[in-house]
């Protein structure tokens, strides 16, 4: 439905003069969808789905979109100024306005139900059929509702196999959704678009356009005859269904919706066959297949993913033989100083050694002798030398990549290894997206850029779990991708976030920002590169917002289920028209709708009433929780209990009750109240024991205020002020009638820290980041965050190693694995280190023990350990003393005895400490006097 929406509303986004009125939107859309149900016909179900709330991981993208829309609706009127061009006055219509939750959806939704109303009543094509309308209030994108309710009408029991169906829309990704119902029959309807040349836009008048249909039987036929070759080279048997499963996946690698798209994989330079031919290449070795109906077998989809990634090296060798790429490469040290003398160190050890073939490949290229004649290529082949160093090229290349796309200052394995899991979580949601539903509301690709094929790798032990979470609200969906040239479209109150310097989340709506084609070819396919929305800070942004929200901006800020409408000849009423003076009211009206109930919705059916529901279908995920939950029980009572309980076939979910609690009630009385805790537990049915007579703890002699509370007992203040104050119960017999009793309550003296928590700013820790300290100290950034690290020396060197034994030199103040920093010298902020001037003093001090240690550290980046004898080769220095000499001064230096803590923590600074300590001091000198306080409850 957004397609018809968007081309109705905004035909030529290059037309700046362009302008069409509400109404004339609403008819054009109503004339579409009648031209689409002339030209299908259907026969039983027509489903129209306008996208809703979406999950986070589509509306980054969405957010995306949006920004770019309004920056080149600004741009292009800008540019229409400055030629002169006289613009109309009346407000350009803002696509923006197409997302759940704003006055425009609102309206639509209302000219829909008119529009099926009026259909359905006056128009015999529509009247043996049901429509269903899912509107912007039902949560999911439009054909994800279309898949669900497919996968709900293929799981009912009387399901026609035979049923034909048609998805209309223009997005490719629709094949792929098609594809996964596995469905005989099912073709996709959509309007021919010219590519090429100047863009061309879509014929306004539905009667104007050519209509394709894609008959996706045949294309399965396609996808069979495509990979039919590995039939006869296969152990299993061949499973066009489960091909076609693999098929969709490779699809995913080349980046869509939720996902960038990996390195140089690109459609548009042939990255779909290279995917296929590997795939039929590496399949007989899988002994199975990768995407089994939506799960990914991780182990088989590694040995595919390591076949492919020997595509990165070929497209790196084309690099590695280009000279001028080693000219650039040294001229501008990358984008890391460290990294990029460590290189140029790696090819001068190269050349001492390689004099002899100075008219190899690569020596050429590193001596920029562009002059010379390469003869032969074998070199290459035969020199381990060179394998060595063109991974060694091949890595900094990468690193190269993560350092300039991601800003990334040190490549570390944790980094690769987080990205990888980070990209196969990634595959895994959009295959349950595809196959089963929505796995997890909340979970997005934290990345612009995906990671190096050849990066991802050990992923076949990983453990992917997702949580459910639940869909952003309208307006919280609004708040997080609009930019905020469109804030308008949100309620007044919530307004002030995208523009106030004051805003907490101001950061989040950008003003300029930049693309990257990032080697695509179309405007629109470049990556938008703004800040991803912090689910947890936007809505504690909103909070505070929403009690200011009008009546009528509530209602739209809801969710709502799907409408079924169906024709009933007896029933007859008048259907007001939501805009009279442009669509008249259906004056006989015979529709009946009915509300689908929403899922997630649960309902308590009381006493001997059956629920209307059978179980027809079990999913997956149901039934492994199910299994859980009974195996659980199940084996507490056999090894706890000594009970063998055998099958089960119930299992009821209880609360525990926890204790009692005394209430008052109107009369003065008081009674006991039974508390339950919060958390549902499973039992099984068959150990439940009923009508089992129990002592009643609520039987007591206390039954009055009085019984509760009598003079001189203690009590202690549970509210505020003073709360957990002691105090004693004074007779209160004159206003207990009152429900009241009056204790005097010992009140101690509290620190004033207000004047403190304003000021702590002065007291805190200042931390900067590497480069400044780097700068100050006159090296890298990279050495600051390797020294402040780990370092290990080993005995002996490289080539002649003596023992394992690894002495760790470096300051140890900041850890990446444990996620722990150390308070007062290294604090994490995000994914970046910051450093105190107390980390500087201590480096400015090493540095001045042993400044060799340093440059050789920075000409040599890319090792992991380094050798004593090759820091200190000289004949008459002993490295295995200097060695020791630092470690002793490491030990005997506070730094060694610093605690650490979680880099999730938020621990005060010892300056700040003190100063409380001393405001406890000076309150416990006031207070020694006492203070006592009467006090009325």
């Amino acid at each position: 439905m957004n397609g018809i929406i968007h081309q109705c509303s905004h035909p030529n986004d290059d037309d700046v003069h362009f302008r069409i009125s509400e109404d004339k939107i609403f008819a054009d859309i109503f004339h579409y969808l009648e031209v689409l149900f002339r030209i299908i016909k259907p026969r039983k179900v027509f489903f129209m789905a306008v996208d809703g709330v979406a999950p986070r991981a589509k509306m980054n993208q969405q957010r995306g979109r949006r920004f770019r829309s309004a920056k080149e609706a600004e741009d292009k009127i800008k540019k229409a100024l400055e030629k002169g061009e006289i613009l109309p006055t009346e407000a350009r219509f803002d696509s923006n306005c197409i997302t759940p939750g704003t006055e425009f959806m609102a309206r639509l939704h209302e000219h829909l139900k008119y529009f099926v109303n009026m259909k359905i009543s006056t128009d015999k094509s529509w009247q043996g059929i049901t429509v269903y309308l899912s509107g912007h209030e039902t949560p999911g994108e439009g054909e994800h509702k279309i898949m669900e309710f497919i996968r709900s009408e293929k799981a009912k029991p009387h399901h026609d196999p035979n049923t034909r169906h048609c998805l209309y829309g223009l997005d490719a990704d629709l094949i792929m959704l098609g594809l996964t119902t596995h469905e005989a029959h099912f073709a996709l309807l959509r309007e021919e678009v010219r590519f090429g040349g100047k863009k061309s836009q879509r014929a306004c008048a539905p009667e104007e356009t050519t209509f394709h249909l894609l008959h996706l039987s045949l294309m399965r036929e396609y996808i069979d005859y495509e990979f039919s070759p590995v039939k006869d080279k296969i152990s299993f048997d061949y499973d066009i269904e489960k091909i076609i499963d693999d098929w969709i996946l490779m699809g995913f690698l080349v980046g869509n919706d939720f996902i960038p798209h990996l390195p140089h994989l690109h459609i548009n330079h042939d990255a779909l066959p290279l995917l296929y031919r590997t795939y039929m290449a590496i399949l007989p070795e899988l002994g199975g297949y990768i995407n089994e109906n939506g799960h990914l077998n991780l182990k088989r989809f590694e040995k595919y993913l390591t076949r492919l990634s020997d595509f990165d090296r070929e497209h790196f060798s084309e690099v590695f033989v280009d000279l001028k790429w080693f000219e650039s490469k040294v001229g501008n040290k990358y984008l890391n100083e460290a990294a990029g003398i460590a290189a140029e160190e790696a090819r001068n050890n190269k050349q001492k050694k390689r004099k002899a073939q100075e008219n190899s490949l690569c020596l050429a290229a590193l001596e920029k002798n562009e002059d010379e004649v390469v003869t032969s290529k074998t070199v290459l082949e035969d020199e381990p030398e060179d394998d060595d160093l063109f991974e060694t090229e091949f890595r900094q290349y990468k690193r190269t990549y993560y350092m300039t796309k991601m800003g990334i200052e040190v490549v570390s394995d944790d980094f690769l290894a987080d990205q990888a899991e980070c990209y196969v979580q990634a595959i895994q949601w959009i295959l349950h997206y595809y196959y089963h539903g929505v796995q997890s509301w909340s979970w997005y690709y934290p990345y612009h850029y995906a990671p190096y094929l050849s990066d991802i790798r050990n992923i076949s032990e990983l453990k992917i779990q997702f949580e459910l979470g639940k869909p952003f609200m309208p307006f919280e969906q609004l708040l997080a991708v609009l930019p905020a040239a469109s804030k308008d479209l949100l309620p007044r109150c919530y307004q002030h976030l995208m523009v106030s310097q004051d805003s907490p989340i101001i950061e989040y709506y950008p003003l300029d920002f930049k693309t990257d084609l990032n080697g695509k070819q179309q405007e629109w396919e470049a990556v938008v590169l703004i800040p991803f929305i912090d689910e947890k800070r936007l809505l504690e942004a909103m909070e505070s917002c929403n009690k200011c929200l009008k009546e009528e901006e509530k209602q739209r800020n809801v969710h709502s289920a799907c409408l079924m409408y169906w024709y009933d000849k007896d029933a007859e009423f008048q259907y007001m028209s939501p805009w009279p003076e442009k669509f008249p009211s259906i004056e006989r009206c015979h529709t009946r709708f009915y509300l689908e109930e929403p899922h997630g919705t649960q309902k308590l059916y009381m006493g001997n009433a059956v629920p209307p529901t059978k179980v027809t279908f079990v999913g997956d995920k149901e039934q492994s929780m199910w299994l859980k939950e009974v195996q659980g029980v199940s084996e507490h009572y056999q090894r706890r209990k000594g009970i063998i309980i055998h099958e089960t076939s119930v299992v009821v979910y209880a609360q525990l009750l926890t204790g009692n609690r005394y209430q008052l009630n109107q009369n003065g009385q008081v009674y006991l109240e039974k508390q339950w805790s919060k958390q549902a537990l499973p039992f099984v049915y068959q150990t439940v024991v009923k009508d089992i007579k129990a002592f009643d703890s609520r039987f007591s002699n206390i039954k009055t205020l009085d019984d509760l509370f009598p003079p001189g007992s203690t009590a202690f203040m549970l509210g505020s002020p003073y709360y957990g104050c002691m105090g004693e119960v004074q007779d209160s017999r004159d206003v207990m009638p009152e429900g009241r009793i009056r204790v005097v309550f010992s009140i101690p003296c509290e620190p004033q820290l207000d004047r403190l928590i304003q000021n702590q700013h002065k007291y805190s820790v200042k931390y900067n980041p590497a480069y400044i300290l780097a700068s100050r100290l006159g090296v890298s950034g990279y050495l600051v965050s390797r020294f402040t690290g780990s370092i290990f020396i080993g005995r002996g060197s490289k080539k002649n190693p003596h023992g394992d034994h690894k002495a760790n030199v470096g300051l140890n103040l900041k850890f990446n694995k444990k996620n722990e920093e150390v308070p007062g010298y290294t604090k994490k902020v995000g994914n970046e280190w910051m450093y105190s001037s107390a980390v500087e003093q201590l480096l400015a001090e090493y540095l001045e023990r042993v400044p060799e240690l340093f440059s050789y550290i920075a000409k040599n980046s890319q090792e992991d350990i380094f050798y004593e004898d090759d820091i200190w080769p000289g004949e008459d220095e002993n490295g295995a003393e200097k060695v020791q000499e630092i470690v002793a001064w490491l030990k005997a230096h506070p730094v060694s005895a610093l605690s650490r803590s979680s880099c999730d923590l938020q621990i005060l600074d010892a300056a700040i400490v003190e100063k409380i300590e001393e405001e406890i001091e000076k309150c416990k000198v006031c207070c020694s006097m006492g203070h006592w306080c009467e006090f009325w409850h």
